[in-house]
C-alpha cells in the first residue's frame, strides 16, 4: 500500500481519522458528529480535541517529479458543532524524517494556513473529511526545490480508527525547480483515540 501522502493527507487527516459507525439515510439529510463512545447508533458523548500519526511502519509520501517521504506525521483537531457536514478546526501538524533518500533529513515541510475539514458520514465506519482550504510548504535545500501545495479539496476516506491516503491529488501552487503542477498523496494515520462517526 502507497504510504500517505503527506502534506495535503496530514492536513485533512490531523483531525478526521477515526472510525466511523453509522448508516445514512437516502431518504432524509441527517448531521453527522464525531463521537468517543456510542450506544449503537447514538452518539454516547461527543469528541473533544482528536490527535493523530503515521501508522507504525509506514511513511508519508509525496509522489511527483521528486518523491518526498516522511517518517513522522503529527496532526491535532478540534471537532467543532454537529452539522451536515461537521467541520474540524486543524490546531497543529508537524512532519519529521523528511526526505528525498534513505537518511530522511534533507527536506522540511511547514503548514502555512492550517485546514479547515469538513467530515461526512458516508456508511457504517465510513466517511470522507474533505479539506477547504490550507497550504503547506516543502523545502529541499540542497535540490533547491521551495514548492507550495494547496490542499483545499483533498479528500481522505476515514474509517476503523484510521485515515487512508492513496494516490490522491495535490496542486502545487508555484515554487523553484522542478515544482510540478500536481501531485498525490499516500500515506495511513491512525487516531490514538478511537473516535466514531455518528449522526
Amino acid at each position: 500500500m502507497r504510504l500517505i501522502k503527506m502534506f495535503g493527507l496530514a492536513s485533512l487527516a490531523a483531525v478526521t481519522g477515526m472510525a466511523f459507525v453509522g448508516a445514512t439515510s437516502a431518504s432524509a439529510i441527517t448531521n453527522t458528529q464525531l463521537c468517543d463512545t456510542h450506544t449503537g447508533l447514538v452518539c454516547g458523548s461527543p469528541s473533544g480535541e482528536q490527535h493523530s500519526s503515521i501508522y507504525k511502519g509506514t511513511v508519508g509520501e509525496l509522489l511527483a517529479t521528486i518523491d518526498i517521504l516522511c517518517l513522522g506525521v503529527l496532526i491535532e483537531g478540534n471537532p467543532l458543532a454537529l452539522g451536515q457536514p461537521q467541520q474540524i478546526h486543524s490546531l497543529a501538524m508537524t512532519f519529521s524524517g523528511c526526505g528525498t533518500g534513505s537518511a530522511h533529513n534533507n527536506c522540511t515541510v511547514t503548514v502555512q494556513e492550517q485546514p479547515l475539514i469538513n467530515l461526512l458520514k458516508g456508511g457504517l465506519d465510513q466517511s470522507i473529511a474533505t479539506a477547504t482550504n490550507g497550504r503547506t510548504r516543502l523545502q529541499c535545500s540542497n535540490l533547491g526545490l521551495d514548492c507550495v501545495y494547496d490542499t483545499e479539496g483533498l479528500e481522505l476516506a476515514l474509517g476503523a480508527g484510521h485515515i487512508t491516503a492513496n494516490e490522491t491529488p495535490i496542486t502545487e501552487l508555484g515554487g523553484k525547480f522542478f515544482c510540478p503542477d500536481e501531485g498525490t498523496l499516500d500515506g495511513l494515520l491512525e487516531l490514538l483515540i478511537h473516535a466514531y462517526a455518528l449522526e
